[in-house]
């Protein structure tokens, strides 16, 4: 009998935390990174060397800064899944504590129940 899961509290159970907070491998540097990564790390280069570093400044960057932004999504994501991802992991990078809680619970009613863990973590890191 399967339980249906409508709450993120529901989804969350000892062995998923462990797996999530207890991930203390780290990544060699000579792994090579996958697209969505590489993506996420060119657009967080790019933003910092811009001195944008939260979501609100990211929100209101120039056209032209949007257009590279695109061009770096372009070169790298090949569907809507990746950029999906992509834009995830910027906005877990980028939002303020009020705005990834309201984020999680977007999210939470997608039922996208790993990322709100992640989301989470990183607020337990604030």
């Amino acid at each position: 009998m399967s339980m249906k899961i409508n709450r993120y509290n529901q989804f969350i159970n000892e062995e998923f935390f462990k797996k999530i907070f207890n991930n203390s491998k780290k990544k060699n540097k000579t792994t090579k990174l996958s697209r969505v990564d590489s993506c996420f790390v060119n657009i967080l280069d790019f933003l910092s060397e811009n001195d944008v570093y939260n979501w609100n400044q990211f929100l209101k960057m120039s056209q032209f800064d949007r257009d590279v932004i695109d061009k770096l999504i372009d070169s790298e994501v090949n569907n809507m899944s990746e950029l999906k991802e992509v834009r995830f992991k910027l906005k877990l990078e980028l939002g303020d504590r009020k705005q990834l809680m309201e984020y999680k619970d977007e999210l939470e009613s997608e039922e996208e129940y790993e990322k709100c863990a992640l989301i989470v973590k990183k607020l337990s890191q604030k």
